[in-house]
């Protein structure tokens, strides 16, 4: 079989590592987030603390997963950890999950973001979209195809010009006066009018703030690819992670130093204003051409890491073995790098849009975040049994940090699963869906076990 012999290699370096966590984490969220953040929360200190706060959660879920990427640098992330730390049945349905539901499911929600705008530049009705989005999932997947190097050297590419494109939005926040006619109301919304309790508002927000801050798990999909892993992926996790939380910090404060907290409640897209504000329409135009390239960027990372589970887990026997191999002179996993791109595609048609899309991957991902998480005390145990050596790297404040951050997603999951709308038509909530779809694992890898035991 083609691909048996080849091996992945270590081709990624330090900037393209980084680059990973924080062109995965930043993509279409800090340009609208902010809307339904102060949706919930009137002011400027309690929004700014809640974006503090959500950066805080993400760190105390970068220091866990950094020890764990330290000991298992392998490609397959949180794959890899999962199966070290509950077993086959775990892994499986985690690689099951990631592989038709939160990796197909996160490329097509933020790859018609992309669309969107890329239209919106072109002068393109939205008939358009479908395609344009299919377009860009097949050009990167080709990319990714020729080779983990041009994987990621597209990223950083784009992670850099979208870092300097925020930064020059910021840049123009502060220097130049706000001298351009205000756009028309989208929603006449006033700041923190959403008419919840504080409490349950700043939950609220926090599942908006967090879904801005995803991404920060990315890096470890391809571990087993990254020069030097014990140096490097705790720089690429932690520096990236503390990187988008200072960019996202400085975001709002521009934002809040150009509109007033009721304005940025009342526009959708807070960053077009904005910048619409400062430097007229060419501004927004300019803003629509940033956005089209963070989410194009961000759509590269999604589409380069997520067959690194497929391959890892189709290597461990866990799914169809075809899945496992490796073209033999590229080194990528080829197959699975299509069958992420047709599923893709799919959801793309399926779905009307990014919020019909997120819903689906959002609450999932942080279920397995969790998961993930609580795998450290199953090492530690291991590691008081003498079964397993020190890793390098130690989380600091154990175990207060992976209990923090376990205890905050539980109620982010509870507060999503009580408060997303249903899917049309049905009584799920939307955010249960792909629970559901991954609950599904466990039924059918009893039958492949049984299967398997039997050959």
């Amino acid at each position: 079989m083609a691909g048996t012999n080849v091996e992945l290699k270590r081709q990624i370096g330090l900037y393209a590592a980084t680059a990973i966590t924080v062109g995965n984490i930043i993509g279409s969220g800090i340009f609208r987030s902010p809307h339904s953040v102060a949706q919930e929360l009137h002011g400027f200190t309690p929004v700014l603390m809640a974006w503090i706060v959500g950066g805080i959660l993400s760190i105390c879920g970068s220091l866990v997963l950094t020890e764990l990427a330290v000991r298992h640098p392998k490609t397959g992330g949180l794959y890899v950890f999962i199966r070290e730390g509950f077993g086959d049945q775990w892994a499986f349905v985690f690689s099951w999950a990631n592989l038709w539901v939160i990796k197909p499911t996160v490329i097509a929600s933020i790859v018609s973001v992309f669309a969107l705008y890329f239209c919106q530049v072109m002068g393109w009705g939205h008939g358009a979209e479908f395609m344009v989005g299919c377009a860009g999932i097949v050009i990167l997947t080709l990319v990714n195809y020729l080779g983990v190097k041009e994987g990621a050297a597209t990223q950083s590419l784009f992670t850099t010009a979208k870092l300097v494109g925020i930064l020059g939005l910021c840049f123009f926040a502060f220097t130049v006066p706000s001298t351009h006619p205000a756009g028309l109301m989208e929603h006449a919304a006033k700041a923190g009018n959403a008419g919840h309790p504080l409490m349950l508002a700043f939950a609220l927000s926090m599942i908006t703030i967090l879904f801005a801050y995803d991404g920060w798990t990315d890096s470890t999909y391809v571990a087993g690819e990254v020069v030097n892993p014990q140096r490097t992926m705790p720089i690429a996790i932690l520096g990236g992670t503390w990187l988008v939380v200072a960019v996202y910090v400085l975001t709002n404060f521009a934002y809040y130093h150009v509109l007033k907290p009721d304005e940025i409640a009342s526009y959708e897209a807070v960053g077009s204003e904005a910048i619409h504000r400062l430097l007229g329409d060419w501004g927004a135009r300019a803003l629509a051409v940033l956005v089209a390239v963070s989410t194009f960027g961000t759509t590269n990372g999604a589409i380069l890491t997520g067959p690194r589970v497929t391959q890892a887990a189709g290597a461990d026997g866990l799914l169809w073995k075809p899945l496992a191999a490796l073209d033999p002179k590229r080194g990528t996993p080829a197959l699975a790098l299509l069958v992420q791109a047709v599923l893709s595609c799919l959801w793309l048609k399926a779905a009307g849009g990014f919020e019909d899309i997120s819903g689906w991957f959002v609450t999932t991902s942080w279920l397995f975040y969790g998961v993930t998480t609580a795998t450290i005390f199953t090492q530690r145990a291991r590691e008081s049994r003498g079964e397993m050596q020190p890793a390098s790297y130690r989380t600091p404040l154990y175990p207060l940090t992976p209990i923090i951050f376990l205890v905050v997603t539980a109620v982010i999951i509870y507060s999503d699963f009580t408060n997303s709308g249903a899917i049309p038509g049905t009584p799920i909530p939307r955010a249960m869906a792909g629970v559901i779809i991954a609950a599904t694992g466990f039924p059918v890898y009893w039958i492949w076990w049984r299967g398997k035991r039997a050959r």
